[in-house]
């Protein structure tokens, strides 16, 4: 058996959820709120302090980037030959990356400069437009249709999928759905990876939280124009 433990959003565990889910293992899915994560905390079941952790049969694996590799071994997508693994790791390291334009705008007490500072960041050239640019690239140069030119999803997919349809599923404020409008390449990139049958069976469910995973999400928006 195995266990991921973190809060009910999707966050920082969702990528390896989705790899236990389609493991074929059996797995629980536990969710805590703040206080149960606290008592965690204090009780020392948590080796750095912090979640999401997976509990498995040799004992407990920590840190969401472990945790990505740790169950995307277990479901058979990580890539044998060494250099395709690096390959993926580092589209993985770009998309962790993106956390870094976001951080200084959790500080923000005001509303409206919080707002601002994050449109800053879709405008044509910033740091997010950017970024969101060159994982299109990456994605239109594939010749397999995933991103880093593999015979099948890795977690590269898997991650650049959750990571990026998150930030436009309305949690954040300043960031909408329609600024996905500017980059086609992604929406066409939703497209694949949402109506893939692993992804679309493990969020064929009426989970309002995670309605960006599903197939058509994005479809009003194809034509929209960033604001």
């Amino acid at each position: 058996m195995y266990e991921i433990v973190y809060f009910a959003s999707p966050g920082f565990a969702e990528v390896s959820r989705f790899c236990l889910e389609i493991s074929g293992l059996e797995w629980k899915n536990t969710v805590v709120d703040w206080d149960q994560y606290t008592e965690m905390k204090n009780q020392g079941e948590l080796p750095w302090g912090y979640l999401p952790i997976v509990r498995t049969p040799h004992g407990t694996v920590a840190e969401s980037n472990a945790l990505l590799r740790y169950t995307a071994a277990l479901a058979g997508l990580e890539p044998e030959d060494l250099y395709v693994r690096a390959k993926v790791d580092e589209l993985v390291e770009v998309i962790n990356g993106w956390r870094e334009h976001f951080m200084p705008t959790f500080s923000i007490e005001n509303i409206d400069e919080k707002i601002s500072a994050r449109k800053a960041m879709f405008v044509e050239g910033g740091s997010m437009d950017t970024a969101l640019k060159n994982i299109s690239a990456v994605f239109e140069r594939s010749t397999t249709g995933w991103l880093a030119n593999t015979e099948d999803m890795t977690i590269a997919d898997i991650k650049a999928f959750m990571d990026t349809f998150m930030m436009f599923s309305g949690q954040f404020d300043g960031i909408t759905a329609n600024m996905l409008g500017n980059y086609p390449t992604l929406l066409a990139f939703h497209e694949k990876m949402s109506n893939d049958s692993r992804v679309k069976k493990y969020y064929d469910t009426d989970d309002e939280m995670r309605w960006v995973f599903r197939p058509g999400a994005f479809e009003k928006f194809g034509n929209s124009q960033h604001i």
